[in-house]
């Protein structure tokens, strides 16, 4: 499986109801996409949860690259370039996962960080498996995704729960408490 998402930041005053819109108007789109597992709309909203800027940041998670193809490279992502400009796409090897798919308010949290030079791998995985168990033994988590991208060495874990406060917990001063607006 791939995890990907693109951050589309924006100004501090951009009126982000003008997103809330474009996924409301369009966030049916991707239901039943080739190769779809999952695709949370999410929106960070300055002043909001503790958050710094303005963002609209989707995020994937793909069975396999034919429908991640289809989408960026057969016309669904110029919608993303037409509308917000050039962004890259950022994409990880998924380690684990689990989504349970409920329609209450949830938030997101999701962490970047450096994986450091080192012989053994082993550690990483352990790492890996300790963040996505704690993770599947809260109540409140719906979805958990651990994943790892060997050309930058970043390890992603992208978290979603219906506990605004356990997410604003979970954000790490650099990380963004993000609302989902729709789930694919």
């Amino acid at each position: 499986m791939i995890a990907m998402q693109y951050n589309v930041k924006l100004p501090s005053d951009y009126d982000m109801s003008i997103i809330k819109n474009r996924v409301k108007n369009n966030g049916y789109k991707t239901d039943g996409f080739l190769d779809l597992s999952m695709k949370a709309y999410l929106i960070a909203e300055f002043g909001k949860h503790g958050n710094i800027q303005n963002e609209y940041a989707p995020f994937y998670l793909w069975k396999g690259a034919e429908g991640m193809n289809h989408f960026l490279l057969d016309g669904p992502f110029n919608n993303i370039l037409n509308s917000f400009g050039w962004t890259p796409v950022n994409t990880w090897v998924v380690l684990h996962q689990k989504i349970e798919k409920h329609d209450s308010k949830q938030y997101a949290v999701i962490t970047k960080s450096p994986v450091l030079p080192r012989l053994d791998f082993s550690d990483l995985q352990d790492k890996a498996k300790r963040i996505f168990d704690t993770d599947c033994n809260n109540a409140s988590t719906t979805c958990s995704i651990v994943a790892y991208n060997p050309t930058t060495w970043q390890l992603c874990h992208f978290l979603l729960s219906a506990d605004s406060q356990e997410m604003e917990h979970r954000a790490t001063g650099t990380s963004l408490v993000y609302q989902l607006l729709h789930l694919s």
